[in-house]
């Protein structure tokens, strides 16, 4: 009896092909959020110095980083000499709407900035921007957390589909 007969094992593998889904859904979510809040926390840091510099460039190498890990899979297809999968429409809505939520949350940090920021200061709050960027940068991971989340689940049932077609056709291949 193979181990992919066994329904037990199948569903353990379909619980941890849900698993990584997901737990790449709150890594996605928290990266949105670390990018808004950590611009917008930047600030507190003085104009065109080294240390908003390196933030600046911190917020740079986690996109880059987030970026390569969502496209490693294509990045090893095309090493094979494989053409690269086409992007499933999908995934385009999901970080379509992602980017959107970020962009919205990031804009009306950008506009409340101001005006939130003297009024802290005002209450002696040494670095508003850093409250106004753990604010922001909340909001925009609890608020994106739910598309990616949708898409983890998305992911998972077709991972499933595929495997389950997968086993069939090599059910259908020993018996002829």
């Amino acid at each position: 009896m193979d181990g992919a007969d066994r329904p037990d094992l199948a569903r353990v593998r379909g619980m941890a092909t849900l698993l990584r889904h997901r737990s790449r859904a709150v890594v996605s979510s928290l990266v949105d959020g670390l990018l808004v809040g950590g611009a917008e926390a930047a600030l507190d840091l003085p104009a065109r110095s080294r240390q908003r510099a390196a933030v600046y460039v911190g917020l740079l190498a986690v996109t880059v980083i987030d970026t390569l890990v969502k496209e490693l899979p294509t990045l090893r297809r095309m090493a094979r000499g494989l053409p690269p999968e086409p992007v499933p429409g999908s995934d385009s809505h999901a970080a379509m709407r992602s980017g959107l939520l970020s962009g919205a949350w990031g804009l009306l940090a950008t506009v409340a900035d101001g005006p939130i920021a003297r009024a802290l200061r005002r209450r002696g709050r040494q670095h508003p921007h850093l409250l106004i960027g753990v604010l922001a940068g909340t909001a925009t991971a609890l608020s994106t957390l739910p598309v990616w989340w949708a898409r983890a689940a998305e992911r998972a049932a077709a991972d499933e589909a595929s495997e389950a077609l997968d086993r069939e056709l090599a059910d259908l291949l020993a018996e002829s």
